[in-house]
């Protein structure tokens, strides 16, 4: 079976353009206030502002049916009309949603997303679709085919998961790229309902272009994937994600009073312990990777001997290894 598990590590972390292609588990809707919501369980968290001039979206989830999904549990909210969307940056878990809603409703993010899905979201889109799938199939049928009859329990296993990838890759085929149809450079401003929203861009961190949201009157932050909460975090390094400058973000943003902070991954935070956790966490393997470079390693050397022992307890470990990339590259 170890064949098997390393073909299905890979071809997950490969169908997921931005590196995660999320599996939808939700959704689950968690009310931070009586304005806001949290929708988890359909890729990356998705935030819905209920004004009363109308519904502010960030973020859409990871498939077309994803987006469908946002849309009823919107309309289970509020009977006011989705007004505008804010995506936060590019990796599939947060855009590909984006196809699911109404044409008329624009749809704001910086120019390096819109970049983004153009020149890596496309391209990839293409080669998965094209070859990785393929591939995958064409490797899972060989391995099916030495053991059958050798070992049933672990064909049965890998025959299910092949049907469920052919699922996968059916919603994946169904999704039809949204590109904004707004962009800024720094940062802009939206006044909705008597709320006042500043979607800003700190500079590269998770990608080259992943923007922030502040609700002014809420004191609430929305970091789209520069924080995952409780979780080993992914950094695009292939988009431009900038180690050093997430762990400068995350620290000044971690000094603000915020009553919540929403992370792109995983929980709701209430105040900014969060930032402070996700830090800490930062400078703790920042230090680790310039020892191991200190000490002659190479990268691959260092992605082996670093475990970040000190953090074992967090979610997804399979993404120690981008944090260690990402800091190597950068020191």
């Amino acid at each position: 079976m170890k064949k098997f598990v390393v073909l299905m590590v890979m071809t997950l972390l490969f169908l997921g353009t931005g590196g995660m292609l999320m599996a939808a588990d939700g959704p689950h809707v968690e009310k931070v206030n009586d304005n806001l919501y949290v929708i988890q369980g359909l890729g990356g968290n998705i935030t819905v502002l209920i004004t009363e001039e109308g519904v502010l979206l960030i973020d859409a989830g990871n498939t077309r049916k994803d987006g469908e999904t946002v849309l009823k549990e919107i309309a289970q909210l509020t009977d006011q009309p989705l007004k505008v969307i804010l995506l936060t940056h590019y990796h599939s878990d947060h855009s590909y949603g984006l196809s699911a809603m109404p044409a008329d409703v624009p749809v704001i993010a910086t120019k390096m997303t819109a970049e983004n899905l153009k020149n890596i979201e496309e391209v990839n889109r293409k080669h998965v679709i094209e070859v990785g799938y393929p591939k995958y199939f064409k490797e899972m049928e060989e391995y099916i085919a030495q053991n059958e009859g050798v070992n049933d329990e672990e064909v049965q296993k890998a025959k299910a998961q092949v049907e469920a990838a052919k699922k996968r890759l059916e919603a994946y085929k169904s999704v039809t790229l949204r590109y904004p149809d707004e962009t800024f450079d720094k940062e802009k401003t939206i006044r909705l309902g008597g709320y006042t929203v500043r979607f800003f861009f700190p500079g590269p961190a998770h990608t080259n272009g992943n923007a922030m949201v502040r609700i002014e009157e809420m004191n609430i932050l929305i970091t789209g994937d520069n924080l995952f909460s409780g979780m080993f975090p992914y950094i695009d390094i292939r988009s431009g994600g900038d180690a050093m400058n997430l762990l400068k973000i995350v620290k000044e943003e971690s000094e603000k009073d915020y009553a919540a902070v929403i992370p792109g991954h995983g929980p709701v935070v209430r105040g900014t312990e969060g930032l402070r956790d996700f830090a800490r966490y930062l400078e703790y393997a920042r230090q680790e990777v310039a020892n191991a470079k200190e000490k002659g390693m190479t990268e691959e050397e260092a992605i082996e001997k670093i475990t970040l022992e000190k953090y074992s307890g967090l979610a997804a470990p399979q993404y120690r290894e981008f944090t260690i990339r990402a800091f190597y590259r950068a020191l």
